[in-house]
Formats: C-alpha cells, structure tokens, sequence
C-alpha cells in the first residue's frame, strides 16, 4: 500500500493514531522514513519529530503499543469450551497490521526491552493454544512452534484480507478457526519423513 494511500485513509478516520499510522507505513515498507510516517499522518516532520526524535524511538513506541494490544488481547481471553481459541482468534484479527509489524521486523529482536515484553505475551499467547489442544480441539501431535507460527500466520493474512476488502470482519474469525482446524485440503493424507522435533 502506497504512503499516499494511508495519507488519504488517515485523514478520513480521526480514530487512527499516530502510532496506528506509523503501523501501516513500517509494515507497508519497512524502509520507511519518518517523513513518510508524517506525510501519511498528515503532519509537518518537525511535528512528528517533536514526539519521536528519531526513527527509532517510533519504532521502539510502535512496539510497545502493539505489545500492549497484544497483551491485552490474550489477558482477555476467556477459556470456553475450544480453550478460548475462538475468543483469541476474535481478538487479535483486528490487531493484525500491529502484530504484522511485531512478527515482520527482524530489528526488534535485539531490542532487550521489546523481546522480553513480546516473550511474556507470547507465553501467554501460547498457553491458550495450548488450553484448545488440552481441550482436544487441536492434535496433539503439532509441536508448541508450529503451533504459534501457524497461529501468527493465519491471523496476518486474516487481518490483511479484512484490510484489502477481500474478507468481512465479522467471517475473518470464522476464517481463522477452520483454517487452523481443518486446513483447506479436502482429505487427510500420510506424509512421510521425518517427525518435526518439538
């Protein structure tokens, strides 16, 4: 998506943070400077400046704030009968571009502050995976890693197919479940080779 395009969609949205503007831009083109984080924002580069000094302060701040909606995310989960799978799945499809951002920018991992945040909400993350497998809803074969790799990238696309059109936001859930549940082949097959480790 072109930072000329944010520009328009921010502009029309008083909802949109800065920060949330600043999400779509780095996910977008992750080279992006701060004037193309201002220019989408719709504000002066000495204003943008004025909050974060330098690109990485508002990469650092843009972390953070999708730690936070991640966090509060996965806090909110209740357990249900699948686990709380479906209630997690409801709450952070819409989060999407900000766990894009977090799972898609490789310079956040040698950030002590951000990774010991991010392990934390990922443990937490995990743990209600793990409560569906517990529940029988997912095989308990799938090794932990996978389990939350195949999670982050079901949602990301979800999220990103709500935001192109392509997907309701009320079916991407629903999308997010079955994908995760059943796949999208039409039998079950014997693969070969080896086993993953766990």
């Amino acid at each position: 998506m072109s930072v000329h395009l944010i520009a328009r969609r921010s502009t029309s949205s008083t909802k949109s943070s800065l920060l949330d503007v600043a999400t779509e831009v780095l996910v977008a083109d992750p080279a992006a400077s701060l004037a193309d984080v201002a220019e989408a924002a719709g504000i002066g580069r000495t204003t943008l400046h004025k909050h974060y000094a330098t690109r990485d302060d508002l990469m650092r701040a843009v972390a953070h704030r999708a730690l936070d909606l991640w966090s509060q995310a996965v806090d909110n989960v209740a357990e249900g009968q699948d686990g709380g799978l479906r209630a997690l799945a409801e709450a952070t499809v819409p989060i999407g571009p900000q766990l894009g951002f977090l799972w898609r920018s490789p310079i956040l991992e040698h950030i002590p502050e951000i990774v010991e945040r991010w392990t934390a909400v990922e443990r937490r993350n995990l743990a209600v995976l793990q409560r569906a497998r517990a529940h029988g809803v997912i095989d308990p074969d799938v090794a932990d890693w996978w389990l939350l790799q195949t999670f982050y990238s079901v949602v990301y696309v979800a999220s990103e197919a709500v935001r192109s059109g392509h997907l309701a936001p009320r079916d991407a859930p629903d999308l997010v479940l079955r994908t995760m549940l059943r796949g999208i082949g039409t039998q079950s097959l014997t693969c070969g080779g080896a086993k993953e480790r766990t």
